[in-house]
């Protein structure tokens, strides 16, 4: 007979211990899983699956999320909750929501507050697969709003840029299957994920920078990454195939830490492995993934004024996709006294007594461009003209006359006279009138 009553004890102890609990111990306030300050909302946030660290794929049967003791919501107690997969690390814009069809409701009702919690057992379990990331989804339906301390009532924690997703109104129930544009945020719910079991090795961190297959990136990167639960250390190694540590050889960086820069300058033009795991009292992250990324271009052929590029046929289009491996050489231009500039990148032609009209286009919002106009030498260069009225993103463009037989030299580089700024993708014409 005590073998017997045994039998079930066993499975309820198992079942009380099968929740994995992240952050819980926050106590910052945010928009999620719902708004307690608005009458309706809709939210979206993205756990990941390293985050998770789920042992095997489960059942998931409930969800709890955490308050701050003052905050009360009576006002705020109609859920509706969904789940599903997703392969997003984070939402790319107010309108980037994970479409309803790719969502399972999981529970409909009142919810209540008990013991700081709100406490959502689901009506059917959902299966995680432990292969994507989960997405939790809420909306919150009744046409009141609680007023709290803090305005939201529930505890989040800060994570990866853009976790969350929400959208908040006094209008009307949201429709999930076309919300509205909304709000992105860098936190996410404190929750416990009931049903699962957590691994007892630490997860893998998800590394902020460089991301995986960015390019472009410096030679001299501060890698950095997301704290772990239960993390005491990491371990970074980088190489130049995968599994590669030449580079950077398992180095353990102190849990106080969550970046580290190589010891040596990296190669121009070189594709970078790199892998950080956790540690902890009870072992090391396994099955984490690699992130690859490319360093800079060679520094470009037209780098300095001697290797200003020649535009003899116009109209002269020129696509300049190495811009930010450029250098300032000896330093700022200054030919046009108070109105000096990086030393970018540069063009030149020869005038015939007519006009020419130079435009600069930069291919991304935080390049601002210069156009500085010379005539001369390279080593005695005379300011014609510059321009430089708009800001980041804008194209800039200027007319000059010219004289037969000069040689006039271009600059496009970052408006600063004082400080080295990167240039970077831009596309230079030059049209003959």
């Amino acid at each position: 007979m005590k073998r017997i009553l045994l039998l079930p004890l066993l499975f309820i102890v198992l079942g009380l211990n099968a929740q994995i609990n992240i952050n819980i111990g926050s106590t910052n306030v945010g928009t999620a899983p719902i708004s307690s300050f608005f009458s309706y909302s809709y939210v979206q946030q993205i756990y990941l699956k390293n985050e998770i660290n789920a042992n095997a794929a489960g059942n998931i049967t409930g969800l709890t999320f955490y308050l701050d003791p003052s905050a009360t919501i009576t006002d705020s107690s109609n859920w509706t909750v969904y789940v599903g997969h997703t392969p997003k690390t984070a939402f790319a814009s107010g309108t980037d929501w994970v479409p309803s069809s790719q969502l399972t409701q999981v529970f409909a009702g009142t919810v209540t507050k008990n013991n700081n919690k709100v406490e959502v057992t689901f009506t059917t379990p959902f299966a995680y697969n432990n292969t994507d990331n989960l997405i939790v989804a809420a909306r919150e339906n009744a046409p009141s709003i609680d007023i709290n301390n803090f305005d939201e009532a529930f505890h989040v924690y800060p994570y990866i840029p853009n976790s969350t997703l929400y959208y908040k109104g006094d209008q009307a129930v949201v429709d999930p299957s076309s919300p509205p544009g909304g709000i992105r945020a860098d936190y996410k719910s404190s929750i416990t994920i009931s049903g699962l079991t957590v691994k007892t090795t630490p997860g893998c961190p998800f590394i902020l920078y460089p991301a995986n297959n960015a390019e472009f990136i410096s030679l001299s990167p501060n890698m950095s990454w997301q704290p772990v639960i239960g993390a005491t250390s990491y371990k970074v190694s980088l190489g130049t195939s995968p599994g590669g540590t030449e580079v950077v050889n398992q180095q353990t960086v102190t849990a106080a830490n969550l970046n580290l820069s190589p010891s040596i300058v990296l190669n121009r033009n070189t594709n970078y492995y790199l892998k950080v795991t956790a540690v902890s009292a009870n072992g090391e992250s396994t099955g984490c993934t690699e992130n690859i990324f490319k360093t800079i271009p060679p520094i470009p052929a037209n780098d300095a004024c001697s290797g200003a590029l020649q535009a003899t046929a116009f109209p002269y289009t020129y696509v300049q996709g190495d811009g930010m491996s450029s250098t300032n050489n000896a330093g700022f231009i200054t030919a046009c006294q108070n109105d000096g500039m990086n030393d970018g990148l540069w063009f030149r032609f020869t005038g015939d007594g007519s006009q020419y009209t130079i435009k600069a286009s930069p291919a991304t919002a935080s390049f601002d461009p210069k156009i500085g106009i010379y005539s001369g030498t390279c080593n005695s260069l005379a300011c014609v003209a510059t321009k430089d009225n708009g800001g980041g993103g804008s194209a800039e463009t200027i007319t000059i006359p010219t004289t037969a037989g000069t040689e006039y030299y271009i600059n496009i580089g970052s408006y600063e006279d004082t400080v080295d700024k990167p240039e970077d993708v831009f596309t230079i014409t030059i049209t003959k009138l």
